[in-house]
């Protein structure tokens, strides 16, 4: 995300729980494209985040490894992990 972000002129912390104290929280029925997704993986807390792409998508880096992936966040895996959307303005 910071990557992303700092392409476009926008600072971001690198970390994910920082990232999750930014923006404004958006409710999940009002995402647009470019807002921040953040889930609950493998910490209690903000500990993975995407990016909100239109529909019900999300692109996000699962791992290190620089592999970017499309997921829906309706599935089960995602939508029982979301935690709360932020809009960067």
């Amino acid at each position: 995300m910071k990557y992303v972000f700092e392409r476009h002129g926008v600072t971001m912390p690198r970390d994910t729980r920082k990232q999750f104290s930014v923006g404004h929280e958006v409710a999940p029925t009002l995402l647009e494209p470019g807002d921040l997704v953040f889930f609950t993986t493998v910490a209690p807390g903000a500990s993975h985040v995407g990016i909100a792409i239109g529909g019900d998508q999300f692109v996000h880096a699962p791992s290190t490894t620089g592999v970017v992936r499309v997921e829906t966040l309706s599935a089960q895996y995602w939508s029982s992990r979301f935690i709360g959307a932020k809009r960067i303005n």
